[in-house]
Protein backbone atom coordinates (compact mmCIF):
# COMPACT_ATOMS: atom_id res chain seq x y z
CA UNK A 1 0.00 0.00 0.00
CA UNK A 2 1.57 3.30 -1.26
CA UNK A 3 2.38 5.57 1.71
CA UNK A 4 0.56 8.92 1.96
CA UNK A 5 1.97 11.74 4.51
CA UNK A 6 -1.72 13.17 5.33
CA UNK A 7 -4.41 11.91 6.51
CA UNK A 8 -7.67 13.72 5.13
CA UNK A 9 -11.00 12.06 7.06
CA UNK A 10 -14.24 14.32 5.44
CA UNK A 11 -17.44 13.20 7.25
CA UNK A 12 -19.97 14.38 4.53
CA UNK A 13 -23.16 14.23 6.74
CA UNK A 14 -27.18 14.16 5.46
CA UNK A 15 -27.33 17.21 7.83
CA UNK A 16 -23.75 18.39 8.57
CA UNK A 17 -20.19 18.06 7.62
CA UNK A 18 -17.06 18.36 8.75
CA UNK A 19 -13.59 17.15 8.29
CA UNK A 20 -10.65 16.24 9.92
CA UNK A 21 -6.55 15.38 9.22
CA UNK A 22 -3.52 15.18 10.29
CA UNK A 23 0.28 14.74 9.46
CA UNK A 24 1.26 11.00 9.57
CA UNK A 25 4.09 10.74 11.95
CA UNK A 26 4.36 13.88 13.69
CA UNK A 27 3.12 15.29 16.63
CA UNK A 28 1.85 11.60 17.74
CA UNK A 29 -0.56 12.08 14.56
CA UNK A 30 -2.15 14.35 16.45
CA UNK A 31 -5.24 15.05 14.88
CA UNK A 32 -6.43 18.59 13.51
CA UNK A 33 -10.12 19.41 12.99
CA UNK A 34 -10.93 21.86 10.29
CA UNK A 35 -12.96 25.02 10.83
CA UNK A 36 -15.61 26.68 8.32
CA UNK A 37 -16.84 30.20 8.48
CA UNK A 38 -19.47 31.14 10.36
CA UNK A 39 -19.76 27.52 12.89
CA UNK A 40 -18.40 29.53 15.76
CA UNK A 41 -17.01 26.68 18.05
CA UNK A 42 -18.34 24.43 16.57
CA UNK A 43 -16.73 21.49 14.02
CA UNK A 44 -19.42 20.62 12.02
CA UNK A 45 -21.45 23.25 9.15
CA UNK A 46 -24.72 22.66 7.81
CA UNK A 47 -24.57 20.69 4.69
CA UNK A 48 -25.97 23.36 2.53
CA UNK A 49 -25.15 25.06 -0.19
CA UNK A 50 -25.69 27.92 -2.55
CA UNK A 51 -24.13 27.43 -6.06
CA UNK A 52 -24.48 29.82 -9.07
CA UNK A 53 -25.13 28.73 -13.05
CA UNK A 54 -21.21 28.86 -13.29
CA UNK A 55 -21.28 25.76 -10.66
CA UNK A 56 -19.33 27.92 -8.03
CA UNK A 57 -19.88 27.80 -4.55
CA UNK A 58 -21.51 30.70 -3.49
CA UNK A 59 -21.87 30.39 0.35
CA UNK A 60 -21.54 27.09 1.85
CA UNK A 61 -22.78 25.91 5.68
CA UNK A 62 -23.97 27.99 7.74
CA UNK A 63 -23.35 30.91 5.93
CA UNK A 64 -25.84 30.04 4.32
CA UNK A 65 -28.58 31.03 6.64
CA UNK A 66 -26.89 33.99 7.09
CA UNK A 67 -26.33 35.08 3.45
CA UNK A 68 -29.96 34.64 3.03
CA UNK A 69 -31.13 36.61 6.42
CA UNK A 70 -28.65 39.46 4.64
CA UNK A 71 -29.83 39.88 1.31
CA UNK A 72 -32.01 38.40 -1.67
CA UNK A 73 -30.67 35.35 -3.50
CA UNK A 74 -30.16 36.91 -7.30
CA UNK A 75 -31.65 34.79 -10.25
CA UNK A 76 -28.78 32.76 -11.41
CA UNK A 77 -27.96 31.39 -7.56
CA UNK A 78 -29.83 28.57 -6.26
CA UNK A 79 -29.94 26.96 -2.64
CA UNK A 80 -29.16 23.17 -2.32
CA UNK A 81 -30.07 21.34 1.01
CA UNK A 82 -30.91 17.90 2.19
CA UNK A 83 -28.48 16.71 -0.57
CA UNK A 84 -27.44 13.47 1.19
CA UNK A 85 -30.56 12.76 1.23
CA UNK A 86 -31.79 13.07 -2.02
CA UNK A 87 -29.87 9.64 -2.13
CA UNK A 88 -32.93 7.50 -0.74
CA UNK A 89 -35.11 8.48 -3.35
CA UNK A 90 -33.74 6.68 -6.37
CA UNK A 91 -34.05 9.42 -8.61
CA UNK A 92 -30.55 11.15 -7.94
CA UNK A 93 -31.69 14.60 -9.23
CA UNK A 94 -31.82 17.27 -6.92
CA UNK A 95 -33.75 20.77 -7.07
CA UNK A 96 -33.08 23.95 -5.93
CA UNK A 97 -35.32 25.62 -2.99
CA UNK A 98 -35.76 28.46 -4.47
CA UNK A 99 -35.72 27.94 -8.14
CA UNK A 100 -36.79 25.50 -11.19
CA UNK A 101 -33.16 24.47 -11.34
CA UNK A 102 -32.29 21.00 -11.29
CA UNK A 103 -28.81 19.21 -11.14
CA UNK A 104 -27.41 15.75 -10.71
CA UNK A 105 -27.09 14.58 -7.79
CA UNK A 106 -22.76 13.70 -8.46
CA UNK A 107 -22.53 17.11 -9.43
CA UNK A 108 -23.98 18.67 -6.62
CA UNK A 109 -22.04 16.66 -4.35
CA UNK A 110 -19.39 16.95 -6.76
CA UNK A 111 -19.28 20.68 -6.26
CA UNK A 112 -18.93 20.44 -2.42
CA UNK A 113 -16.36 18.07 -2.01
CA UNK A 114 -14.12 20.09 -4.05
CA UNK A 115 -15.01 22.97 -2.58
CA UNK A 116 -13.63 21.13 0.97
CA UNK A 117 -10.91 19.53 -0.73
CA UNK A 118 -9.57 23.56 -1.74
CA UNK A 119 -10.18 24.33 1.80
CA UNK A 120 -8.62 21.30 3.62
CA UNK A 121 -5.45 21.91 1.31
CA UNK A 122 -4.97 25.57 1.83
CA UNK A 123 -5.57 24.81 6.25
CA UNK A 124 -2.91 22.17 5.67
CA UNK A 125 -0.61 24.65 3.85
CA UNK A 126 -1.03 27.35 6.65
CA UNK A 127 -0.66 24.59 9.12
CA UNK A 128 1.93 22.88 8.13
CA UNK A 129 4.34 26.15 8.04
CA UNK A 130 6.73 25.47 10.64
CA UNK A 131 6.34 21.92 11.24
CA UNK A 132 10.19 20.42 10.26
CA UNK A 133 10.58 18.57 6.50
CA UNK A 134 7.46 20.26 5.57
CA UNK A 135 5.28 17.80 3.41
CA UNK A 136 5.74 17.82 -0.46
CA UNK A 137 2.23 17.59 -1.70
CA UNK A 138 0.15 19.29 -4.46
CA UNK A 139 -3.52 19.75 -4.97
CA UNK A 140 -3.63 16.66 -7.27
CA UNK A 141 -3.19 14.79 -3.68
CA UNK A 142 -0.13 12.99 -4.16
CA UNK A 143 0.87 12.79 -0.56
CA UNK A 144 -2.55 12.78 0.60
CA UNK A 145 -4.75 9.53 1.85
CA UNK A 146 -8.90 11.32 1.69
CA UNK A 147 -11.58 9.47 3.71
CA UNK A 148 -14.80 9.64 3.00
CA UNK A 149 -17.70 8.40 5.64
CA UNK A 150 -20.32 6.59 4.70
CA UNK A 151 -23.23 4.90 6.63
CA UNK A 152 -22.25 0.58 6.65
CA UNK A 153 -26.13 0.11 5.71
CA UNK A 154 -25.74 2.50 1.91
CA UNK A 155 -26.58 0.16 -0.67
CA UNK A 156 -24.17 0.02 -3.71
CA UNK A 157 -25.84 2.55 -5.88
CA UNK A 158 -25.37 5.45 -2.90
CA UNK A 159 -21.73 4.40 -2.65
CA UNK A 160 -20.75 4.13 -6.45
CA UNK A 161 -22.51 8.03 -6.54
CA UNK A 162 -20.33 9.08 -3.85
CA UNK A 163 -17.15 7.56 -5.46
CA UNK A 164 -18.19 9.36 -9.03
CA UNK A 165 -18.62 12.70 -6.73
CA UNK A 166 -15.12 12.07 -5.59
CA UNK A 167 -13.59 10.95 -8.66
CA UNK A 168 -14.99 14.59 -10.39
CA UNK A 169 -13.95 16.21 -7.06
CA UNK A 170 -10.27 15.42 -7.67
CA UNK A 171 -9.84 13.32 -4.82
CA UNK A 172 -8.76 9.91 -6.64
CA UNK A 173 -5.90 10.95 -8.19
CA UNK A 174 -3.76 7.71 -10.41
CA UNK A 175 -0.75 8.27 -9.47
CA UNK A 176 1.37 4.88 -8.37
CA UNK A 177 -0.47 2.15 -7.36
CA UNK A 178 -1.81 3.03 -3.74
CA UNK A 179 -5.18 3.94 -3.11
CA UNK A 180 -5.74 7.67 -1.87
CA UNK A 181 -9.72 7.13 -1.06
CA UNK A 182 -11.12 4.96 1.11
CA UNK A 183 -14.39 4.52 2.55
CA UNK A 184 -14.87 4.68 6.07
CA UNK A 185 -17.92 2.64 7.33
CA UNK A 186 -19.88 5.18 9.70
CA UNK A 187 -19.53 3.09 13.13
CA UNK A 188 -16.31 1.46 11.96
CA UNK A 189 -14.62 5.01 12.40
CA UNK A 190 -16.75 5.29 15.62
CA UNK A 191 -15.10 2.17 16.85
CA UNK A 192 -11.74 3.68 16.06
CA UNK A 193 -12.52 6.47 18.02
CA UNK A 194 -14.19 4.60 21.35
CA UNK A 195 -10.75 2.22 21.40
CA UNK A 196 -8.48 4.86 20.75
CA UNK A 197 -10.48 7.59 23.68
CA UNK A 198 -8.33 6.93 26.96
CA UNK A 199 -11.14 7.58 29.21
CA UNK A 200 -12.44 4.27 27.88
CA UNK A 201 -11.01 1.39 30.25
CA UNK A 202 -9.45 -1.12 27.97
CA UNK A 203 -11.92 -4.00 29.39
CA UNK A 204 -15.12 -2.94 27.63
CA UNK A 205 -13.60 -3.69 24.55
CA UNK A 206 -13.01 -7.53 25.21
CA UNK A 207 -16.82 -8.41 25.04
CA UNK A 208 -18.70 -7.67 22.33
CA UNK A 209 -19.59 -3.98 22.42
CA UNK A 210 -22.03 -2.21 19.99
CA UNK A 211 -21.70 1.04 17.87
CA UNK A 212 -25.05 3.06 17.69
CA UNK A 213 -24.31 5.91 15.46
CA UNK A 214 -27.48 8.26 15.12
CA UNK A 215 -26.85 10.86 12.41
CA UNK A 216 -29.20 13.05 10.47
CA UNK A 217 -30.45 10.88 8.34
CA UNK A 218 -29.39 6.97 8.79
CA UNK A 219 -28.77 4.85 12.24
CA UNK A 220 -26.13 2.74 11.76
CA UNK A 221 -25.45 0.14 14.23
CA UNK A 222 -23.03 -2.67 14.19
CA UNK A 223 -20.86 -4.81 16.86
CA UNK A 224 -17.47 -5.31 17.30
CA UNK A 225 -14.76 -6.72 19.21
CA UNK A 226 -11.32 -6.31 19.98
CA UNK A 227 -8.71 -9.30 19.18
CA UNK A 228 -5.23 -9.15 19.63
CA UNK A 229 -3.27 -10.34 16.79
CA UNK A 230 0.36 -10.97 16.74
CA UNK A 231 0.61 -8.60 19.64
CA UNK A 232 -1.58 -5.43 17.71
CA UNK A 233 -4.95 -4.71 18.71
CA UNK A 234 -7.49 -5.34 15.78
CA UNK A 235 -11.56 -4.87 15.21
CA UNK A 236 -13.60 -8.08 14.96
CA UNK A 237 -17.09 -7.56 13.60
CA UNK A 238 -19.34 -9.45 15.21
CA UNK A 239 -22.50 -8.99 13.47
CA UNK A 240 -23.65 -7.26 10.26
CA UNK A 241 -24.31 -4.06 10.17
CA UNK A 242 -28.09 -3.20 10.94
CA UNK A 243 -30.23 0.20 10.48
CA UNK A 244 -32.63 2.41 9.25
CA UNK A 245 -33.79 5.80 8.90
CA UNK A 246 -33.21 6.66 12.00
CA UNK A 247 -31.49 10.32 12.10
CA UNK A 248 -32.72 13.71 13.24
CA UNK A 249 -33.90 14.34 9.84
CA UNK A 250 -36.75 12.11 10.18
CA UNK A 251 -38.28 14.40 12.83
CA UNK A 252 -38.37 17.14 10.27
CA UNK A 253 -39.62 14.71 7.99
CA UNK A 254 -42.54 13.20 9.75
CA UNK A 255 -43.04 16.65 11.29
CA UNK A 256 -43.76 18.13 7.68
CA UNK A 257 -46.09 14.71 6.81
CA UNK A 258 -47.73 14.27 9.44
CA UNK A 259 -48.55 17.70 10.76
CA UNK A 260 -47.83 20.43 8.13
CA UNK A 261 -49.04 18.86 5.07
CA UNK A 262 -52.27 17.61 6.95
CA UNK A 263 -53.10 20.97 7.35
CA UNK A 264 -52.02 22.85 4.71
CA UNK A 265 -52.56 19.96 2.12
CA UNK A 266 -49.89 17.21 0.73
CA UNK A 267 -48.32 19.46 -2.56
CA UNK A 268 -47.68 23.04 0.38
CA UNK A 269 -43.39 22.33 -0.35
CA UNK A 270 -44.11 21.92 -4.15
CA UNK A 271 -46.08 25.21 -4.04
CA UNK A 272 -43.40 26.84 -1.84
CA UNK A 273 -40.54 26.64 -4.22
CA UNK A 274 -43.07 28.37 -6.76
CA UNK A 275 -43.35 31.20 -4.43
CA UNK A 276 -39.74 31.60 -3.92
CA UNK A 277 -39.11 33.15 -7.24
CA UNK A 278 -39.46 36.69 -8.09
CA UNK A 279 -39.29 39.17 -5.54
CA UNK A 280 -41.62 38.77 -2.89
CA UNK A 281 -40.50 35.13 -3.20
CA UNK A 282 -37.23 35.95 -2.47
CA UNK A 283 -38.63 37.56 1.84
CA UNK A 284 -40.86 33.90 1.29
CA UNK A 285 -37.27 32.50 1.28
CA UNK A 286 -36.41 33.76 4.56
CA UNK A 287 -39.58 33.12 6.10
CA UNK A 288 -38.72 29.75 5.58
CA UNK A 289 -35.43 29.28 6.62
CA UNK A 290 -36.77 30.40 9.94
CA UNK A 291 -38.91 27.88 10.21
CA UNK A 292 -36.59 25.40 9.48
CA UNK A 293 -34.46 26.77 11.90
CA UNK A 294 -36.81 27.14 14.60
CA UNK A 295 -38.08 23.24 14.02
CA UNK A 296 -34.34 21.90 14.49
CA UNK A 297 -33.60 24.37 17.59
CA UNK A 298 -36.74 23.39 19.14
CA UNK A 299 -36.10 19.41 18.49
CA UNK A 300 -32.29 19.78 19.44
CA UNK A 301 -33.18 21.01 23.03
CA UNK A 302 -36.03 18.29 23.45
CA UNK A 303 -36.49 16.90 27.27
CA UNK A 304 -39.13 14.94 29.18
CA UNK A 305 -40.97 18.40 30.36
CA UNK A 306 -42.77 18.33 27.18
CA UNK A 307 -45.89 18.75 29.21
CA UNK A 308 -44.54 22.37 29.47
CA UNK A 309 -43.37 23.35 26.63
CA UNK A 310 -45.06 24.39 23.32
CA UNK A 311 -43.73 25.17 19.97
CA UNK A 312 -44.48 28.77 18.32
CA UNK A 313 -44.06 28.80 14.49
CA UNK A 314 -44.60 31.86 12.37
CA UNK A 315 -46.94 29.83 9.42
CA UNK A 316 -47.70 32.97 7.48
CA UNK A 317 -45.48 31.66 4.61
CA UNK A 318 -47.50 28.51 4.36
CA UNK A 319 -50.85 30.82 4.42
CA UNK A 320 -49.74 32.87 1.69
CA UNK A 321 -48.88 29.43 -0.55
CA UNK A 322 -52.75 28.14 0.47
CA UNK A 323 -55.31 30.44 -1.51
CA UNK A 324 -58.33 31.06 -0.05
CA UNK A 325 -57.11 28.96 3.13
CA UNK A 326 -59.40 28.57 6.10
CA UNK A 327 -57.09 28.01 9.07
CA UNK A 328 -59.98 27.07 11.76
CA UNK A 329 -61.10 24.46 9.43
CA UNK A 330 -58.13 22.91 8.50
CA UNK A 331 -56.91 22.44 12.39
CA UNK A 332 -60.41 21.40 13.23
CA UNK A 333 -60.03 18.38 10.45
CA UNK A 334 -56.74 17.47 11.56
CA UNK A 335 -57.36 17.65 15.42
CA UNK A 336 -59.99 14.76 14.64
CA UNK A 337 -57.36 12.06 13.12
CA UNK A 338 -54.03 13.39 14.71
CA UNK A 339 -52.43 11.38 17.16
CA UNK A 340 -53.62 11.82 20.71
CA UNK A 341 -52.13 14.32 22.33
CA UNK A 342 -51.27 16.17 19.06
CA UNK A 343 -54.22 18.62 19.15
CA UNK A 344 -53.66 22.24 18.48
CA UNK A 345 -55.65 24.81 20.31
CA UNK A 346 -53.83 28.04 19.72
CA UNK A 347 -53.77 29.31 16.59
CA UNK A 348 -54.39 33.00 14.86
CA UNK A 349 -56.61 33.38 12.41
CA UNK A 350 -56.73 37.00 11.28
CA UNK A 351 -54.01 39.34 9.46
CA UNK A 352 -52.01 40.44 12.34
CA UNK A 353 -51.12 36.96 13.75
CA UNK A 354 -50.56 33.60 11.19
CA UNK A 355 -48.85 31.40 14.30
CA UNK A 356 -49.79 28.19 15.17
CA UNK A 357 -49.06 26.49 18.73
CA UNK A 358 -47.97 22.76 18.23
CA UNK A 359 -48.10 20.87 21.08
CA UNK A 360 -44.45 19.80 22.04
CA UNK A 361 -45.88 16.43 23.01
CA UNK A 362 -45.41 15.68 18.66
CA UNK A 363 -41.76 16.10 18.67
CA UNK A 364 -41.59 14.11 21.40
CA UNK A 365 -43.50 11.46 19.79
CA UNK A 366 -41.51 11.66 16.74
CA UNK A 367 -38.27 11.47 18.81
CA UNK A 368 -40.05 8.49 20.74
CA UNK A 369 -41.12 6.51 17.83
CA UNK A 370 -37.26 6.54 16.51
CA UNK A 371 -35.83 5.70 20.09
CA UNK A 372 -38.33 2.49 19.55
CA UNK A 373 -36.83 1.68 16.32
CA UNK A 374 -33.34 1.90 17.61
CA UNK A 375 -34.28 0.21 20.76
CA UNK A 376 -35.70 -2.96 18.91
CA UNK A 377 -32.39 -3.02 16.50
CA UNK A 378 -30.14 -2.67 19.31
CA UNK A 379 -32.42 -5.56 21.25
CA UNK A 380 -31.88 -7.66 18.01
CA UNK A 381 -27.47 -7.54 17.95
CA UNK A 382 -28.02 -8.50 21.46
CA UNK A 383 -30.15 -11.44 21.12
CA UNK A 384 -27.38 -12.70 18.11
CA UNK A 385 -24.35 -12.24 20.13
CA UNK A 386 -24.09 -13.30 23.22
CA UNK A 387 -21.73 -11.89 26.08
CA UNK A 388 -22.49 -8.34 24.54
CA UNK A 389 -21.30 -6.00 26.97
CA UNK A 390 -21.35 -2.34 26.36
CA UNK A 391 -23.20 0.06 23.75
CA UNK A 392 -21.51 3.20 22.48
CA UNK A 393 -24.13 6.12 21.38
CA UNK A 394 -22.39 8.43 18.81
CA UNK A 395 -23.48 10.78 16.05
CA UNK A 396 -24.76 14.18 15.78
CA UNK A 397 -28.36 13.15 16.58
CA UNK A 398 -26.59 11.69 20.01
CA UNK A 399 -25.66 15.58 20.92
CA UNK A 400 -29.70 15.50 21.74
CA UNK A 401 -29.73 13.60 25.26
CA UNK A 402 -33.49 12.94 24.95
CA UNK A 403 -32.73 10.64 22.53
CA UNK A 404 -30.16 8.65 24.10
CA UNK A 405 -32.11 8.63 27.07
CA UNK A 406 -35.10 7.24 25.75
CA UNK A 407 -33.24 4.16 24.16
CA UNK A 408 -31.27 3.61 27.39
CA UNK A 409 -34.43 3.10 29.25
CA UNK A 410 -35.85 0.77 26.84
CA UNK A 411 -32.79 -0.94 27.14
CA UNK A 412 -32.32 -1.24 30.86
CA UNK A 413 -35.93 -2.81 30.94
CA UNK A 414 -34.37 -5.69 29.15
CA UNK A 415 -30.42 -5.95 29.49
CA UNK A 416 -30.23 -3.95 32.88
CA UNK A 417 -25.94 -4.89 32.74
CA UNK A 418 -25.12 -3.55 29.59
CA UNK A 419 -23.29 -0.34 30.21
CA UNK A 420 -24.53 2.10 27.68
CA UNK A 421 -22.05 5.13 27.13
CA UNK A 422 -22.15 8.28 24.92
CA UNK A 423 -18.85 10.23 24.81
CA UNK A 424 -18.84 13.86 25.71
CA UNK A 425 -18.40 15.12 21.71
CA UNK A 426 -20.93 12.36 20.39
CA UNK A 427 -20.89 14.15 17.09
CA UNK A 428 -17.17 15.02 16.53
CA UNK A 429 -16.51 11.03 16.49
CA UNK A 430 -16.64 9.87 13.62
CA UNK A 431 -14.42 12.44 12.31
CA UNK A 432 -11.85 11.50 14.45
CA UNK A 433 -12.15 8.00 13.95
CA UNK A 434 -12.24 8.38 10.37
CA UNK A 435 -8.66 10.04 10.46
CA UNK A 436 -7.76 7.13 12.75
CA UNK A 437 -8.92 4.60 10.34
CA UNK A 438 -6.95 6.09 7.55
CA UNK A 439 -3.73 6.00 9.40
CA UNK A 440 -4.73 2.38 9.85
CA UNK A 441 -7.57 0.55 7.43
CA UNK A 442 -5.67 -2.97 8.50
CA UNK A 443 -6.92 -2.42 11.73
CA UNK A 444 -10.50 -3.96 10.84
CA UNK A 445 -9.27 -7.83 11.28
CA UNK A 446 -12.46 -9.15 10.10
CA UNK A 447 -15.83 -8.01 8.69
CA UNK A 448 -19.21 -10.15 8.26
CA UNK A 449 -20.00 -10.50 4.46
CA UNK A 450 -22.80 -8.05 3.70
CA UNK A 451 -23.27 -10.52 0.23
CA UNK A 452 -22.42 -13.90 -1.34
CA UNK A 453 -20.87 -12.41 -4.28
CA UNK A 454 -20.12 -14.63 -7.66
CA UNK A 455 -20.04 -14.82 -11.19
CA UNK A 456 -21.84 -15.96 -13.92
CA UNK A 457 -20.04 -19.22 -15.13
CA UNK A 458 -21.32 -22.87 -16.80
CA UNK A 459 -20.67 -25.12 -13.92
CA UNK A 460 -20.41 -28.24 -14.09
CA UNK A 461 -23.80 -30.04 -14.38
CA UNK A 462 -24.24 -31.15 -10.36
CA UNK A 463 -27.43 -33.45 -8.88
CA UNK A 464 -27.39 -30.35 -6.89
CA UNK A 465 -28.51 -28.22 -9.63
CA UNK A 466 -32.06 -30.57 -10.93
CA UNK A 467 -34.37 -28.36 -8.90
CA UNK A 468 -33.51 -24.57 -10.51
CA UNK A 469 -31.17 -25.04 -13.00
CA UNK A 470 -30.59 -25.04 -16.83
CA UNK A 471 -28.86 -28.58 -18.21
CA UNK A 472 -27.11 -27.46 -21.20
CA UNK A 473 -24.42 -29.21 -23.22
CA UNK A 474 -21.07 -27.25 -24.07
CA UNK A 475 -19.89 -28.59 -27.10
CA UNK A 476 -17.16 -26.32 -27.30
CA UNK A 477 -15.62 -27.99 -23.79
CA UNK A 478 -17.45 -31.37 -24.35
CA UNK A 479 -19.71 -31.71 -20.95
CA UNK A 480 -22.96 -30.89 -19.41
CA UNK A 481 -23.02 -27.24 -17.79
CA UNK A 482 -25.06 -25.52 -15.75
CA UNK A 483 -26.21 -22.67 -17.39
CA UNK A 484 -27.38 -20.71 -14.61
CA UNK A 485 -25.02 -21.66 -12.21
CA UNK A 486 -23.49 -18.47 -9.79
CA UNK A 487 -19.99 -19.29 -9.29
CA UNK A 488 -19.57 -18.30 -5.50
CA UNK A 489 -16.51 -16.44 -4.58
CA UNK A 490 -17.84 -15.69 -1.02
CA UNK A 491 -20.68 -16.22 1.18
CA UNK A 492 -22.89 -13.82 2.95
CA UNK A 493 -22.32 -13.79 6.98
CA UNK A 494 -18.94 -14.94 6.03
CA UNK A 495 -15.93 -13.30 7.93
CA UNK A 496 -13.53 -11.69 5.70
CA UNK A 497 -9.75 -10.21 6.55
CA UNK A 498 -8.52 -7.00 5.43
CA UNK A 499 -7.38 -7.23 1.98
CA UNK A 500 -9.37 -10.57 1.54
CA UNK A 501 -8.48 -12.41 -1.68
CA UNK A 502 -10.03 -15.13 -3.04
CA UNK A 503 -8.59 -16.72 -6.98
CA UNK A 504 -10.35 -18.73 -9.04
CA UNK A 505 -10.28 -20.48 -12.66
CA UNK A 506 -12.40 -20.10 -15.16
CA UNK A 507 -11.98 -21.27 -18.93
CA UNK A 508 -11.39 -18.69 -22.04
CA UNK A 509 -14.16 -19.80 -25.14
CA UNK A 510 -12.83 -19.00 -28.49
CA UNK A 511 -14.50 -16.91 -30.53
CA UNK A 512 -12.50 -18.31 -34.02
CA UNK A 513 -9.25 -16.40 -35.64
CA UNK A 514 -7.24 -17.20 -32.35
CA UNK A 515 -9.22 -14.79 -30.20
CA UNK A 516 -10.24 -16.10 -26.96
CA UNK A 517 -12.22 -14.37 -23.83
CA UNK A 518 -15.23 -14.14 -22.22
CA UNK A 519 -17.93 -11.25 -20.90
CA UNK A 520 -17.66 -12.05 -16.99
CA UNK A 521 -20.40 -10.62 -15.07
CA UNK A 522 -20.24 -10.23 -11.04
CA UNK A 523 -23.57 -10.78 -8.59
CA UNK A 524 -23.83 -10.41 -4.91
CA UNK A 525 -26.72 -12.27 -3.13
CA UNK A 526 -28.50 -11.72 0.21
CA UNK A 527 -28.47 -15.92 0.50
CA UNK A 528 -25.48 -17.54 2.18
CA UNK A 529 -26.43 -20.48 -0.76
CA UNK A 530 -26.90 -18.95 -3.68
CA UNK A 531 -26.81 -22.03 -6.52
CA UNK A 532 -28.08 -19.80 -9.42
CA UNK A 533 -28.10 -16.11 -10.65
CA UNK A 534 -31.67 -16.05 -11.44
CA UNK A 535 -32.93 -16.70 -7.98
CA UNK A 536 -34.58 -14.64 -5.97
CA UNK A 537 -32.34 -12.00 -3.71
CA UNK A 538 -29.33 -11.98 -6.85
CA UNK A 539 -28.71 -8.50 -8.57
CA UNK A 540 -26.05 -7.56 -10.70
CA UNK A 541 -23.35 -4.99 -9.93
CA UNK A 542 -21.09 -4.89 -12.54
CA UNK A 543 -19.93 -6.62 -15.92
CA UNK A 544 -16.42 -6.60 -18.19
CA UNK A 545 -15.33 -8.49 -20.94
CA UNK A 546 -11.42 -9.97 -21.57
CA UNK A 547 -10.62 -10.19 -25.12
CA UNK A 548 -7.25 -12.02 -26.07
CA UNK A 549 -6.16 -11.06 -29.56
CA UNK A 550 -2.48 -11.57 -29.56
CA UNK A 551 -2.76 -14.20 -33.12
CA UNK A 552 -1.03 -16.93 -30.91
CA UNK A 553 -3.14 -19.81 -30.62
CA UNK A 554 -3.95 -21.57 -26.98
CA UNK A 555 -4.29 -24.99 -26.55
CA UNK A 556 -7.44 -26.09 -24.10
CA UNK A 557 -4.92 -26.55 -21.12
CA UNK A 558 -3.57 -22.95 -22.01
CA UNK A 559 -7.29 -21.45 -21.36
CA UNK A 560 -7.13 -20.89 -18.12
CA UNK A 561 -7.13 -17.62 -16.13
CA UNK A 562 -7.16 -16.75 -12.71
CA UNK A 563 -9.73 -13.95 -11.33
CA UNK A 564 -8.78 -12.89 -8.15
CA UNK A 565 -11.74 -10.64 -6.00
CA UNK A 566 -10.63 -8.62 -2.95
CA UNK A 567 -13.24 -8.45 -0.25
CA UNK A 568 -11.79 -6.91 2.73
CA UNK A 569 -11.95 -2.99 1.78
CA UNK A 570 -15.37 -0.87 1.26
CA UNK A 571 -14.69 -1.29 -2.40
CA UNK A 572 -14.89 -4.85 -4.32
CA UNK A 573 -11.82 -4.88 -5.96
CA UNK A 574 -10.20 -7.72 -8.45
CA UNK A 575 -8.08 -8.38 -11.31
CA UNK A 576 -8.07 -11.03 -14.14
CA UNK A 577 -4.64 -12.58 -15.25
CA UNK A 578 -4.34 -14.82 -18.27
CA UNK A 579 -0.90 -16.35 -17.39
CA UNK A 580 0.05 -17.23 -21.05
CA UNK A 581 0.03 -14.19 -22.53
CA UNK A 582 0.34 -11.72 -19.90
CA UNK A 583 -2.73 -9.94 -20.06
CA UNK A 584 -4.31 -8.64 -17.11
CA UNK A 585 -7.29 -6.32 -16.36
CA UNK A 586 -8.31 -4.68 -13.42
CA UNK A 587 -11.88 -4.45 -11.91
CA UNK A 588 -13.64 -1.82 -8.84
CA UNK A 589 -17.41 -2.29 -8.24
CA UNK A 590 -19.06 -1.10 -5.08
CA UNK A 591 -21.03 -3.43 -3.47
Amino acid sequence: MQQKNIIVAIDFGSANTGYGYTFKGKNKNEIYFGRFPGTGARIKTLNKVIINDNDEVVKYGHEVNEYIEKRNLKVNEHLFERIKMNLYNKLYRIKAVNSSKEKNLVDVIAIILEYIKKKVIEEIIESSQGIKDNYDYDEENKKIRWVLTVPAIWDDKNKDIMMKAAEKAGLISSYGSGKNLFFALEPEAASYYCESDEKFDKSLFENPYIICDLGGGTGDLVCHKRVIEEGSEKIKEMHTPEGGPFGSEEINKKFENEVLKVIFGKDVFDKLTEKFKGEKGKKILKQYVELQNKINNFKEHLNENYNEEHLDIDCSLLHKVCENFNIKQAIEKYNKNCRKGWEITEYGDDDDDKSITFPYKIIYDLTNDIAQNVSNTLKKIISNVSNTSTIFYVGGFCESKSIVSLIRKNIEKCYPNIKQICPSNPGNAIIKGAVLFGLNPERIKTRKAKYSIGMNGYLDWDSKFEDGGVRYYDSEFNKYVCKNGFYSFISKDDDITFDNKVTKPMLLRYYGDNKYGGELIIYKSTNPDTLFIDEYGVEEIGRFSLIIDDGNEYGMNERTFDITMEFGGTFLNGIVEHKYSGTQKGFEFTY
